[in-house]
């Protein structure tokens, strides 16, 4: 276990951000209370921070060397520099998203690891939002990779630590996805996979990447697209959303990625993910219901959604 030291301490400019709504969307409970957030800053030092909603932090690290760039990367991660405003604008005039746009404007997607966003999108292949969210858990919980500090915060694993204990893999309920996530691990570890390399090169270019890692399909390739990157120019579409947007704008399934994109141009991946999260991440036929009833923002009744996730697994 890492025994951390407290680094730096400050309150990030968070201009219109909503960092309650930022912190709590698609989180679990030992990452956000409703006030404070645990944001993993760097998984493999590790450096982490402390964050209340009004944007005051603290950075837990071995050591303090580099805590100008722990905040830079904790901004990035949280988006809060980031300019969604041409995709609000978009937003505000569309049949799907629109009653989203004005009630969530605050809200900024919260990034992560190349690594996890590749395991979040792997676990989310053939299952629902509960099924794979609670998968995810269940790995966090069985790996139980903890810091040092305050009270011994839990830590996503790392590649390595997967690679050391695979089994702990099954035990989480990942099925025949556990071959995927060590292939990743592996990946990963080799350096075959390195986010540096990859960082500068065009969206098109990290897909087919990606995809060379068996099991890794394009849906999960571009979700981490999303996430790690903050590209959203190639998006998400799985069977669910490919039925809504044949739904919502009337065309063929067939052609559903393309009216997706010449709707959405560069902002196309973060639509997806926002239509996650305004339908509540509801099986398709519940999802369908909601759009024929005009309820396109999260409904809070207690259910798991992206939005509630972290009051029911802690």
């Amino acid at each position: 276990m890492s025994s951390l030291v407290c680094c730096c301490r400050g309150c990030i400019d968070r201009g219109d951000v909503d960092l309650g709504l930022t912190l709590a969307i698609y989180n679990y409970g030992f990452w956000f209370n409703g006030e404070r957030g645990i944001v993993v800053v760097d998984e493999d030092k590790p450096v982490i921070a402390f964050i209340d909603v009004n944007g005051c932090y603290s950075i837990y690290a071995r050591e303090c060397s580099g805590c100008n760039t722990y905040v830079e990367r904790l901004e990035w991660i949280l988006g809060v520099r980031e300019d969604l405003s041409g995709f609000y604008r978009l937003a505000s005039s569309d049949p799907l998203l629109k009653m989203f746009s004005s009630r969530y404007r605050g809200w900024r997607p919260r990034s992560t690891s190349l690594w996890w966003s590749l395991v979040i999108g792997v676990c989310q292949q053939n299952a629902s939002f509960w099924q794979g969210w609670r998968m995810l858990y269940n790995i966090v919980k069985l790996y139980n990779r903890r810091v040092r500090v305050d009270d011994e915060p839990i830590l996503p694993p790392r590649p390595v630590d997967v690679l050391e204990n695979p089994h702990l893999l099954v035990t989480a309920g990942t099925g025949y996805r556990s071959d995927t996530i060590v292939r990743i691990a592996k990946a990963m570890e080799s350096g075959e996979v390195n986010y540096d390399r990859l960082a500068s090169r065009s969206s098109i270019e990290i897909e087919s990447v990606l995809k060379r890692i068996k099991g890794v399909g394009s849906y999960t390739a571009r979700l981490s697209l999303v996430l790690a990157f903050r590209k959203y120019d190639l998006p998400p579409i799985d069977r669910w959303l490919k039925k809504i947007i044949a739904v919502v704008y009337r065309v063929r399934e067939e052609d559903a990625e393309r009216t997706w994109i010449s709707r959405w141009g560069r902002w196309s991946g973060l639509a997806s993910l926002v239509t996650t999260i305004a339908l509540d991440a509801k099986p398709l036929r519940k999802a369908l219901e909601r759009i024929r009833s005009g309820k396109l923002v999260p409904i809070d009744n207690g259910s798991p959604s992206p939005t509630t996730l972290w009051r029911i697994l802690k």
